[in-house]
């Protein structure tokens, strides 16, 4: 089986195109990189799913806001009052659009998302409640950086219970931000993995340029999982690890805590499994199947 556990795709063709400009890749330095090359629509995605024989993908949201703001006065968290409620139906509308192209599609496993800055506790856990009930969401995506958010926000306590009752993943978007503001390096989950070690948490990108510090978090919070998206890409770049020291830090993780993920439609879930079948040295096969496919199998409860 093989399974993409970090895909994204859009409504059309200038949505994924504004994400594609909006979002450049810079943390790890400059190497040259064989992008997609496409915008990311639903049919992008199911073409690139099909011809790179995937079984399943994880399909990601994340709710932004205009010209991501910081919470007022340069806080760390949102207040408890949203000061962007007025955009709750949009969100709302954006998860309910996620989940339905799960189910016209059944290769797509709909990951919902949640925004502090537009719901309470309260009305996220309610929300995220249905949508796991009744909408067949299978997950949720959360971006910390693009939502200025850390995760030990008081705003996401409600989004983590929905998940713990709905015995759902989450993906975070792991790595470093520009400014050095930590939203999503791993020591930023190390608070979360304490409180909550039930929570079915994937770190992404093995933590992006901040690699070298997965280890520590990996080693002192067992239940936590990781995707090799992007990072594998990347490989050899300044700030990067070359393929041997990503081998040899799915090893120390534990390569039954790694699962693939193509960050489509920046790359391609197929060139993604080529590199883990082809470039990663040393790599068993029993170790390449549990990294494509067997561990997210189990996440997902797809087995």
């Amino acid at each position: 089986m093989r399974i993409d556990t970090h895909l994204h795709a859009y409504a059309d063709a200038a949505e994924g195109e504004h994400d594609l400009t909006t979002y450049p890749i810079v943390e790890y330095g400059d190497k040259d990189v064989a992008f997609a090359g496409v915008a990311g629509t639903i049919d992008d995605a199911l073409d690139a799913l099909a011809s790179a024989r995937f079984d399943y993908a994880a399909l990601l949201g994340s709710f932004e806001l205009p010209d991501l703001p910081h919470p007022a006065d340069d806080a760390r968290h949102w207040p408890a009052q949203p000061a962007y409620a007025h955009l709750r139906d949009e969100l709302v509308a954006y998860n309910r659009w996620l989940c339905d192209q799960g189910a016209a599609h059944p290769v797509l496993l709909p990951f919902v998302t949640a925004n502090p800055a537009v719901m309470t506790s309260d009305e996220s856990r309610e929300h995220l409640s249905e949508a796991f009930g009744s909408w067949g969401a299978r997950g949720m995506k959360i971006h910390p950086i693009a939502i200025r958010t850390y995760p030990d926000d008081p705003g996401m306590e409600g989004v983590y219970d929905a998940l713990e009752e709905a015995d759902a993943p989450i993906v975070f978007h792991g790595g470093p931000d520009k400014r050095g503001y930590g939203w999503s390096v791993p020591s930023a989950f190390a608070g979360l993995a304490e409180r909550r070690p039930g929570l079915k948490i994937v770190v992404a990108h093995l933590g992006g340029a901040s690699w070298r510090d997965t280890a520590t978090l990996a080693a002192a919070y067992p239940q936590l999982m990781f995707d090799l998206s992007e990072v594998v890409i990347w490989s050899g770049a300044p700030l990067a690890p070359t393929p041997e020291q990503i081998v040899a830090l799915v090893r120390e993780i534990g390569a039954e805590r790694v699962v693939l993920g193509s960050d489509f439609p920046w790359y391609t879930p197929g060139e993604t499994a080529r590199i883990v079948e082809e470039d990663l040295p040393g790599l068993s096969a029993d170790e390449q199947a549990l990294v494509l496919g067997d561990n997210a199998a189990r996440l997902l409860r797809l087995t």
